[in-house]
């Protein structure tokens, strides 16, 4: 699925934008009071288990909550990220404050995106905020003509479109330009009066973070980055309603279905302005991201016990083999720990290699894993609160 121009389009179809009671969203709100609950408690919950972390490994789970959201929320749009590039430029921006030393734009404007939420999530939203962040989002870049920081201003209609070109199917038609500054005007308006912390017209987190994710992007104000800007406010407001910066992955979560993500916002763009269905999703998404948090952050501490329990018993190779598997985060290793990725991580003969993994094995730091065929793969024991698991 694409974004961009299209000027053969059906004037007859109707967007709720279009609608004469636009934009006054109409919905249930005694269906997110249990998940507005939900996702206070657990939340709670959540900061309790950052805070028992040593500081060293609140710093670590921190950047890799924001390792994961930086390459999905890119990743939603179709883009991959270099990993150890955006790791290394959210180690730098989180402990000095300063931009990386790098020549991957992508990978540092995804990082200062997500560390600019975090920093500004009691800031209330402005066209500038909005503005910086796209530019983050969109990297400069040669030979292009998408506007960065301002709002779009191309006459023509702003379609998502797909298929191939003469056959494309209109998922979706933004808004005219012309109407873009003042549409943007009262969303910003609409959002800073609802604020939990200052405004005067408070409506339930949940379904606040919602309508604003929404709304933005029915108005699509921008040549490019829209998705990610898009999520930036629903992050925003989610923190807002907690009062302090919100560890929930929700760029992963949605991520992990974008098709899901795409049909229902394309549903909700359509018809009504009825969007009991989109915060049904949205809701039921926010809570699916609290739960990846609260795994990545088990993940850390179970790395922590590790090389707590573990981490004197290995040679220079295997703790090498170790930092390497620790790396891929909590999804694991993909394909397990074989001889021959040993060799490969190493740089170690076979015999070598066979020789420290028996030696690991006969220690319990590793298991046999079922099948594989011929090839034995192993996995890492992790420590858990409980004791040794894997």
């Amino acid at each position: 699925m694409v974004v961009g121009v299209n000027r053969h389009y059906n004037h007859a179809m109707r967007w709720i934008w279009q609608q004469s009671d636009w934009p006054n969203f109409r919905y249930d709100k005694r269906m997110l009071e249990d998940r507005g609950t939900a996702f206070h408690i657990n939340s709670a919950r959540l900061t309790g288990r950052f805070e028992a972390l040593p500081m060293a490994c609140q710093e670590e789970a921190t950047i890799d909550l924001m390792l994961s959201e930086a390459i999905k929320t890119s990743a939603i749009e179709g883009e991959d990220l270099n990993r150890e590039s955006v790791r290394s430029s959210l180690l730098s921006l989180i402990t000095s404050d300063m931009l990386p030393d790098t020549s991957d734009r992508k990978a540092v404007g995804a990082a200062s995106l997500l560390v600019d939420i975090r920093k500004n999530w009691q800031a209330p939203l402005t066209h500038d905020l909005l503005g910086k962040w796209q530019s983050m989002a969109v990297p400069e870049q040669r030979y292009t003509s998408i506007l960065r920081g301002a709002y779009r201003n191309d006459p023509s209609p702003m379609q998502i479109v797909s298929g191939p070109y003469g056959r494309q199917k209109v998922h979706y038609e933004a808004p005219p330009a012309a109407q873009v500054p003042d549409e943007m005007a009262r969303l910003i308006d609409w959002y800073n009066l609802s604020s939990p912390v200052s405004g005067d017209q408070e409506i339930a987190g949940i379904a606040r973070a919602g309508i604003a994710h929404l709304w933005f992007e029915v108005i699509h104000p921008f040549d490019d980055g829209n998705g990610r800007v898009g999520r930036a406010i629903a992050d925003h407001a989610l923190s807002r309603y907690l009062g302090y910066p919100t560890t929930a992955c929700l760029a992963t979560a949605i991520e992990a279905d974008k098709k899901s993500y795409y049909l229902q916002l394309e549903k909700a763009s359509r018809g009504t302005l009825d969007i009991n269905d989109w915060l049904d999703y949205f809701s039921d998404t926010v809570n699916k991201a609290q739960e990846i948090a609260r795994k990545e952050v088990d993940f850390v501490l179970a790395k922590t016990r590790f090389y707590e329990t573990r981490g004197d018993q290995l040679n220079d190779r295997q703790a090498r083999m170790v930092s390497r598997v620790f790396a891929e985060g909590r999804k694991g290793f993909e394909g397990g720990i074989t001889t021959r990725k040993y060799e490969a991580i190493t740089r170690c003969s076979n015999r070598t290699a066979s020789r420290d993994l028996s030696d690991l094995l006969a220690r319990g730091i590793i298991i046999r894993l079922p099948g594989g065929g011929r090839t034995t793969h192993y996995a890492l024991t992790t420590v858990k609160p409980g004791g040794f698991g894997v």
